[in-house]
């Protein structure tokens, strides 16, 4: 299956941080089939494993599966929902956007609703929309909202597939969707290759909440290096400050986050194959889960690289089909690069 379709299939899932179960349970059985061994853990992260016949070490390829979301906070008694965010949500985008409700055993579609400008003063006008004057409309009564609409139901977006021009696809979650079917699509490349190190491809949970699901994975795993895989932002016409270019290659990070050895190799790979990249220049918190691997137990040296993405965070997350092969084809061709993981770490 195609990068693409695997996306497609993939951005429909519900997968909102902290309810990411039926997920996480669809992509461990197809890590299963693909690598031989997967499992998901006590706290919901899907975690595969393919051994080795003699290991010489072992590698982490990783990835975020949850979304950002919203959660019903209020049943009015005209059957309207009050919601707060579940991740970084600007409420600026919401008003006008349809919306999944997943409630019970059953999904409901609605409409994100805010007050007119017709009914606004001038000073209202003026003033972001907060979410404490936004709601749902599902259409529901009061009576009946109240007896199916749990609180704590989570709400997503009802976002479409769409393929642009330039090879570039829209929809919502491919942060970090996309990065997640390139791993599928790095697992099967690299499943009927014999490595000589223990590959693992770990599809971590609650990300957009606090790094959560990697600093768990990492420290059970505990690989020799990690390699995170994730979204940075892509040139759009508002943009404040200098970015990345959707199809101009992959972004590697360089900065306190991620091991400079392990960067260095990696930079040494993409350049004797003329694979197109560019440099990412962090000076902290990358905001990743890189920065959660980095410290688990007693230190694990972490690469972290990423897909240029515009529009991050609102329900039309936009991207380049390009960049997600020139990074499937630059991790498949790294990891068959070596045969030992202390030939990297010592290079």
């Amino acid at each position: 299956m195609s990068i693409k379709e695997n996306i497609k299939i993939l951005s429909n899932l519900s997968a909102v941080s902290g309810h990411e179960k039926s997920a996480a349970k669809f992509l461990c059985s197809k890590l299963a089939k693909i690598m031989g061994q997967a499992y998901i853990d006590n706290l919901g992260n899907v975690i595969a494993c393919k051994k080795a016949r003699a290991s010489q070490g072992s590698v982490m390829l990783e990835a975020h599966i949850d979304e950002i979301g919203l959660m019903v906070k209020k049943v009015d008694d005209n059957g309207f929902l009050e919601i707060v965010a579940v991740g970084g949500i600007d409420p600026r985008i919401l008003p006008g956007n349809t919306v999944v409700i997943h409630a019970k055993d059953k999904e409901y579609k609605g409409v994100i609703g805010a007050n007119p400008p017709h009914m606004m003063t001038a000073d209202e006008y003026e003033q972001v929309v907060g979410f404490d004057k936004l709601f749902v409309d599902a259409g529901f009564d009061g009576d009946f909202a109240k007896e199916n609409i749990p609180l704590g139901s989570i709400i997503t977006f009802d976002s479409e597939f769409y393929e642009l021009k330039g090879e570039q696809i829209s929809t919502k979650c491919m942060d970090d969707r996309a990065s997640v079917a390139v791993l599928l699509d790095v697992a099967q490349r690299l499943s009927k290759i014999d490595l000589e190190f223990d590959l693992y491809v770990c599809i971590c949970v609650q990300e957009e909440v606090g790094l959560r699901g990697s600093t768990v994975a990492a420290y059970s795993v505990n690989p020799d290096f990690a390699i995170a895989i994730d979204v940075t932002h892509a040139k759009t016409p508002d943009e404040s400050k200098p970015e990345f270019k959707c199809g101009g290659g992959i972004a590697v990070c360089k900065g306190p986050n991620v091991h400079s050895t392990l960067v260095n190799s990696f930079i040494n790979h993409l350049n004797s194959l003329e694979i197109p990249y560019e440099t990412e220049i962090e000076g902290g918190n990358t905001g990743t889960d890189a920065w959660a691997i980095q410290i688990a137990r007693e230190g694990i040296p972490v690469l972290l690289l990423s897909l240029p993405l515009k529009y991050m965070h609102t329900p039309v997350e936009t991207l380049s089909l390009k960049d997600c092969e020139t990074l499937s084809n630059s991790l498949e061709s790294y990891l068959k690069s070596f045969k030992r993981t202390e030939e990297v770490l010592c290079c």
